[in-house]
């Protein structure tokens, strides 16, 4: 298997206008309000949702329809369903939100769900995973293991209206869209090459050692340094360091065999660059495809969040690789 590295070609001012649009939004992030400075998590989960935190409140797809599922510990899972509005369904993309396992839920990004949902003729179907630091490792784990189970039932395809296809998420949910087909191979000896057509990341984070990437990073745009080793400390603080190599804990270090085809999707300006790199030079070596794409003048949730033609280009990648790995 090779593997196909995108090292997409941009024009000079375009790339010129990208860093300096970058510039700008850095600055204007340095007055934002962090989670880590409010008086809980919560509070600031509620700050996000109004608007208030330094960020656009979130904007809501009118026509999204939520169902309800049992966690395996009785909690109920909230799925967040956003249908194809010009196709009918030609499949189900389960998506795992960003928000570094701390912030965030299913009705977050909306409109990146809509726009790929009417591109890729994809029912969307986000998961409202329990957040750290109140629903530590592996209560996330576990909640988006558990929505892919009934993703993949009978009833759920019922319900859900067309058959699991894809595995995605960016940032934390790179991770969970990665652990969650893992855990299906290896802990319910599912084929997921036949099960899933393939698994779509961006910008996510595999090593929670932390890569050079992050390590020597020192721009705070959307994510910092600091910013992502707080989130990671919410949700994995009672493993200890030298434990985190743990295949469950850092997937890079895992079986990788036997896996479906991958997108590992990143902006070049970006703290969890060498997640993506490394990942998805493992993924094909363990004998599965796997596609590295790294755009220019982009940063972290440079897909979720309008940065312009940097969003479009990343878009289009995730359009391509679907169309060319998903049938459809």
């Amino acid at each position: 298997m090779s593997l196909n590295v995108q090292p997409h070609p941009i024009e000079a001012s375009i790339l010129k206008a990208r860093y300096d649009f970058l510039d700008k939004f850095e600055a204007q992030l340095a007055g934002s309000i962090q989670w880590q400075n409010c008086e809980s998590p919560a509070a600031y989960r509620k700050m996000r949702r109004e608007g208030l935190s330094g960020f656009t409140a979130p904007i809501l797809n009118p026509h999204a329809r939520t169902v309800k599922i049992s966690a395996r510990d009785g909690h109920a899972i909230e799925l967040r369903i956003i249908t194809p509005t010009k196709q009918e369904t030609r499949g189900v993309w389960l998506h795992f939100h960003a928000g570094g396992f701390v912030i965030g839920s299913n009705a977050s990004y909306d409109p990146y769900l809509t726009i790929l949902s009417d591109r890729l003729g994809l029912t969307m179907v986000s998961v409202e995973y329990r957040l750290a630091p109140e629903h530590p490792f592996p209560k996330s784990l576990h909640d988006c293991v558990d929505a892919a189970l009934f993703a993949l039932s009978e009833t759920g395809v019922r319900e859900l209206g067309a058959p699991l296809k894809v595995l995605g998420g960016e940032s934390a949910g790179g991770w969970l869209a990665i652990s969650t087909g893992l855990s299906l191979r290896r802990d319910h000896a599912i084929d997921v090459r036949v099960a899933l057509d393939a698994v779509v990341t961006g910008y996510g984070i595999f090593d929670l050692t932390y890569t050079p990437s992050l390590l020597a990073h020192t721009r705070n745009l959307i994510l910092s340094k600091e910013g992502m080793m707080d989130f990671c400390e919410a949700a994995f603080g009672h493993i200890p360091m030298s434990e985190r190599k743990s295949p469950l804990v850092s997937p890079l270090y895992a079986e990788l065999k036997e896996m479906p085809p991958a997108l590992f999707l990143t902006g070049n300006i970006e703290p969890l660059l060498d997640d993506s790199i490394f990942m998805a030079a493992k993924w094909q070596q363990a004998g599965n495809k796997a596609e590295l794409a790294v755009v220019g003048g982009a940063c972290h949730a440079f897909t979720i969040i309008e940065m312009g033609d940097a969003t479009q280009e990343g878009l289009d990648i995730i359009t391509k690789f679907v169309q060319q790995n998903v049938c459809l």
